[in-house]
């Protein structure tokens, strides 16, 4: 299967309200994904810490752990894999006061509280190094035979002893990134995960609990590593602040990409419309070419969305009209859930159709739809009632929560 493909040429990052707002642009100028970070003194995604056991909960398969005063987070006994204690009671099972190295697996949001994991991980632009992995994984979006190359000659026995010595078991995952990066500089970054994997797990014992032993870059930062070299023409910033902390944190073959904006005439904001961007994908109601539309419901539970014909399926030839429609929801579907960054379960209400093949087209279009996008997404099936069921990676909050201020209302 073939994944579409729309290639990012700009990404744009610039200060709006108090937050930093982040968009990546496609080819045709609209947009990709949004970001808005606040600015963060706690802990935040992927930052490891010292925490304390607070309660065992054998009723719901979980412990409560405080990580810093006052602030606790989710640990399920799924995510206890081999953990780190930094200070142990006497029972050999986990239990009220022991100490631990737990990551940020998933910031608390809403009504629900911070997720956490025992099973430490380090990303880097081209790898991710896992404490609690076995072998060699590799991101199914590089081409075989660069694949064939990695696992036979990049990632042999000989690195795994290496690393096995160094911090007794760890996986590694191979990012997209890593498809056409040079192979010092991917061996080079394995040194250093592995190198600051390992300081981590010596010097945790010594430290007190609420350490945090770990800090993630900002998160805006941070996801400029999970962008394709190949397909950025451009990194736009019109603000001096974030410049200089782009400059410095870009590898040098991304150096050469990253611009400052600079017009007393028109800002950036204005130049790339990211109002009427931002606003289009906060609206509930998204209008497509053909004249239909979709309705995106967000809930607790999940998110439901559905497809309105609009009276754009005429009579003649009801059913190929139909699948048309149909199709192009597809498409649009997958850019509005990576768009809006929607995760956990999502349910799709298409237009209903009494081929069964025509069926098997949009499932197949809507998979390679959302095939292309960063986050895990999978299309299920369809229900007994003809909803279409997805589901795709919890780990941000939705866009629209994220630009919400303290009063709760959206820019």
């Amino acid at each position: 299967m073939v994944p579409e493909r729309r290639t990012a040429v700009k990404y744009l990052i610039e200060k709006y309200q108090n937050k930093v707002l982040s968009c990546l642009l496609g080819e045709d100028g609209r947009a990709v994904e949004f970001h808005a970070d606040k600015p963060q003194d706690g802990l935040k995604l992927g930052d490891i810490v010292i925490g304390r056991v607070e309660k065992v909960a054998e009723n719901v398969g979980a412990c409560f752990v405080e990580v810093a005063k006052g602030v606790k987070g989710y640990l399920p006994f799924d995510e206890m894999q081999d953990p780190a204690y930094t200070r142990k009671g006497p029972s050999k099972r986990v239990q009220q006061g022991d100490e631990l190295l737990v990551q940020v697996s998933r910031e608390a949001y809403g009504v629900k509280g911070m997720s956490l994991t025992c099973r430490l991980s380090l990303n880097g632009r081209y790898l991710v190094l896992e404490k609690c992995g076995t072998g060699l994984g590799i991101s199914k979006k590089i081409g075989e035979e660069r694949r064939k190359y990695l696992k036979e000659n990049l990632f042999d026995d000989a690195v795994f002893d290496r690393l096995d010595q160094m911090l007794n078991r760890c996986g590694i995952v191979v990012r997209t990134n890593a498809e056409s990066a040079p192979d010092d500089r991917v061996l080079r970054e394995l040194d250093e995960l592995a190198s600051a994997m390992q300081h981590i797990l010596l010097t945790a014992p010594y430290r007190p609990m609420y350490t945090v032993m770990f800090r993630q870059p900002d998160r805006w930062l941070k996801r400029l590593d999970s962008l394709r070299e190949d397909r950025i023409e451009q990194i736009l910033t019109d603000d001096r602040e974030l410049f200089d902390a782009l400059n410095a944190y870009l590898p040098p073959d991304m150096e050469e990409k990253l611009r400052f904006y600079q017009d007393d005439m028109i800002s950036m904001h204005n130049v790339f419309s990211l109002t009427r961007e931002l606003g289009s994908a906060l609206t509930k109601k998204v209008n497509m070419k053909s004249g239909a539309n979709l309705v995106i419901e967000q809930t607790e539970a999940l998110v439901s969305i559905d497809v309105n014909s609009a009276h754009s399926v005429k009579v003649r030839d009801k059913e190929k009209a139909t699948l048309k429609v149909n199709l192009e929801a597809a498409s649009e579907v997958a850019r509005q859930i990576r768009l809006r960054n929607l995760s956990g379960m999502i349910l799709v209400d298409f237009i209903n159709m009494d081929d069964e093949e025509d069926y098997g087209v949009l499932m197949q279009k809507l998979r390679m739809a959302t095939a292309s996008d960063p986050m895990r997404v999978k299309v299920v099936d369809r229900t007994a009632l003809g909803l279409v069921e997805m589901t795709r990676r919890k780990v941000e909050v939705p866009l629209s929560f994220a630009m919400r201020d303290s009063s709760d209302k959206i820019f």
